[in-house]
């Protein structure tokens, strides 16, 4: 058994659809949250910054004594190299390509991703080492994240953006569509009803969660608890973040602190 908390990051409130996931599974755990709202979003951010910025992050869940850590980002997953780290890093993107091949039917997979995941192929190139065969097809969706971060995601400007996005699929008869960004399964609903009932959307968080879960209890470090604890960090504008992750969340938040993410 290992009472260490585990470590969940984002560049800003999406992570928290993995975090609901996590608490699905393993419920006894304590977890560290941070959501860096200073500097969401990093889609359009150069490999440099996101390296630094997660730098940064790591060395703040270090701090807080993490038995491991989920980068809940995909751009981040997108960037960083998991080997230059000694920590224990849980990567979504990998769960996200399990998951879509093992969904897949016509072998014809669609992700939709902040610019700077689309533009690394990450996707593409583990799917296509996993199963040559498959075709995939990448969209970049800049304005998704915005539109989330500031509370906008079941409104109509919301489905007009997701609309022009997505008709990017018309005529790649995907049966298969990955969330590649931990926001985007906030906007679920939407994406469901311009995509229709024929294409499967994949949130890499249940796997992640499972695989999370399978981790610990191979390794002998759960925590035996029923009920955990939860500490969120931001590094900016907590009352926006409050009010956005309790709709996700579906409960109080109410050990939140505001850190300087540059010290770390």
């Amino acid at each position: 058994m290992d009472y260490r908390p585990i470590g969940v990051f984002d560049s800003g409130v999406g992570g928290l659809t993995v975090l609901k996931r996590l608490l699905e599974v393993l419920p006894g755990e304590d977890y560290i949250y941070f959501g860096d709202t200073k500097r969401v979003p990093y889609g359009d951010r150069s490999k440099e910054e996101i390296k630094k910025f997660a730098d940064q992050i790591i060395n703040f869940m270090k701090s807080k004594n993490t038995k491991a850590i989920v980068v809940a980002c995909n751009t981040t997953c997108a960037t960083i190299n998991k080997k230059d780290y000694d920590e224990i890093l849980f990567d979504v993107i990998d769960a996200g390509v399990e998951s879509a091949i093992n969904s897949t039917k016509n072998k014809k997979i669609g992700v939709i991703g902040t610019t700077r995941t689309i533009e690394s192929k990450t996707y593409n190139q583990r799917i296509k080492l996993a199963d040559n065969n498959i075709d995939v097809y990448g969209v970049a969706c800049p304005d998704f994240v915005p539109l989330i971060e500031k509370g906008l995601y079941e409104t109509k400007q919301a489905y007009e953006t997701a609309s022009k996005y997505l008709s990017n699929f018309t005529n790649k008869n995907i049966d298969t569509l990955i969330l590649g960004c931990t926001h985007y399964s906030i906007m679920e609903n939407v994406i469901h009803n311009i995509m229709g009932d024929d294409v499967k959307l994949i949130d890499p968080a249940i796997k992640l969660a499972e695989n999370v879960r399978k981790f610990f209890e191979t390794n002998k470090i759960l925590n035996p608890n029923t009920k955990g604890n939860i500490e969120y960090f931001v590094s900016k504008d907590i009352d926006n973040f409050v009010k956005i992750s309790e709709r996700i969340i579906g409960s109080k938040i109410k050990d939140i602190k505001m850190i300087d993410i540059d010290k770390y």
